[in-house]
């Protein structure tokens, strides 16, 4: 698997048209990168079919490398106990005219 900088995959995220998360579609809400390990720079939140509510913040220290594969990100939730989990954010690109 392929790796780009936490600043490579910043720019791929501004850029895009919306994210597949959980076969949920949505806007990416991002914050600027500010060299921080603590700083949080990406907020995922979603509500199933079920209305469960989901949650995923995102910080510089936990992401300074990101996994990728095809058109998704794997990056790691700073919520996790587990630093070897990661979540795939599936990246849809804007259609050419």
């Amino acid at each position: 698997m392929k790796t780009i900088s936490l600043e490579e995959a910043y720019s791929i995220l501004e850029q895009c048209a919306a994210i597949v998360v959980d076969d949920a579609v949505m806007y990416p809400s991002l914050w600027e990168l500010n060299g921080n390990d603590n700083n949080e720079f990406l907020y995922l939140s979603w509500t199933d079919g079920d209305y469960r509510e989901f949650h995923l913040k995102f910080v510089e220290g936990d992401n300074r490398e990101i996994k990728v594969s095809g058109s998704s990100l794997f990056l790691t939730d700073a919520d996790l106990d587990n630093d070897h989990d990661e979540t795939q954010i599936t990246i849809l690109q804007q259609r050419e005219l």
